[in-house]
């Protein structure tokens, strides 16, 4: 008698393309109170996108905006089924891809270790805020340079 591997092969979800940003999918990611910079008029240059899989599943949600001095601050939400694959980062290189960015800001909140963890991971990657900063805005903040991939 056979008795059937329960384990189904894992496969990597890779990013396909940027579709317009779905609000009820945000939602369903972040609930009705979820932040986002749409809308509100601090926040300049809001530019939001679904990010698809190669096999047009909703993955998450990817944005940039302007605050203050700082340009093309990075807004990402992968969705949980989906996360601990490298998601955020290559929904940064989609969208740093799609507007012709040369570069982002990631400003991510000091309790969010996981997401610390996998900004420090990015190659390109760079740790511009200093402890005063941490400490008045209780984040941490980065910029995000796509690697140059010459062969």
């Amino acid at each position: 008698m056979t008795i059937e591997n329960p384990v189904q092969e894992y496969k990597k979800i890779q990013v396909g393309n940027l579709a317009d940003f779905d609000q009820e999918y945000f939602e369903s990611l972040e609930g009705k109170d979820g932040w986002i910079a749409l809308g509100n008029d601090a926040y300049k240059n809001q530019r939001y996108f679904t990010g698809l899989s190669t096999a047009g599943e909703k993955i998450g949600i990817v944005g940039v905006y302007d605050v203050g001095k700082d340009q093309n601050v990075l807004h990402y939400v992968v969705d949980q089924k989906y996360r601990g694959q490298g998601l955020a980062r290559e929904l940064a290189d989609q969208i740093m891809e799609k507007l012709n960015l040369p570069q982002v800001v990631l400003t991510i909140d000091l309790d969010n270790k996981a997401s610390i963890r996998a900004a420090e991971k990015m190659p390109g990657v760079e740790k511009i805020s200093n402890s005063a900063y941490e400490k008045d805005f209780h984040k941490v903040k980065y910029i995000y340079r796509k690697p140059d991939i010459r062969l």
